[in-house]
């Protein structure tokens, strides 16, 4: 059975990445409904397992969701929160649901600067190409700090 709405992994606990994903920062309105809080360990195993939490939750509760873009843009922003992590402790997830869209906040410990997309990168460069994806398949998609990193989130439209 895949994991509840607010569920994590085991040994794994969702802590408060909810409520800053749901702040007021991200928008005039409400965020909406949180469909999954993750805490994991700021590692590579970090992106398959959100990957994993992601797809099953949405099979059960937004079944017409764009599955495909949703697990990539998560796999580039838990990508991005894992390497820039400065102490390497944890990385968080937050999935929301929307009027029209799902949003995805990822909570890294690393505030040190806020990202940007930037510009195209040369095509041999190894790295730089995660918020170009991002910027380009989100409806929308921004960052800010918190006290102890930043949260870095975007949205993309549901088919209703």
């Amino acid at each position: 059975m895949p994991p509840a709405a607010s569920s994590a992994p085991p040994g794994e606990t969702g802590g408060d990445v909810g409520e800053i994903a749901s702040s007021p920062r991200f928008g005039e309105s409400p965020a909406g409904p949180l469909l999954l809080s993750l805490r994991l360990s700021a590692t590579v195993e970090a992106v398959p397992r959100a990957r994993h939490a992601l797809r099953a939750v949405l099979a059960e509760r937004v079944p017409r969701a764009p599955v495909d873009t949703l697990e990539l843009l998560l796999s580039e922003l838990v990508t991005n929160a894992v390497r820039h992590s400065t102490r390497g402790r944890t990385v968080a997830v937050a999935v929301l649901r929307r009027e029209n869209s799902i949003r995805i906040a990822v909570v890294d410990d690393d505030g040190a600067a806020l990202p940007e997309a930037g510009d195209a990168v040369d095509l041999l460069d190894e790295h730089g190409r995660g918020l170009l994806l991002v910027e380009a398949m989100a409806e929308e998609w921004g960052s800010y700090p918190v006290p102890d990193g930043k949260v870095v989130w975007c949205d993309v439209k549901t088919v209703e």
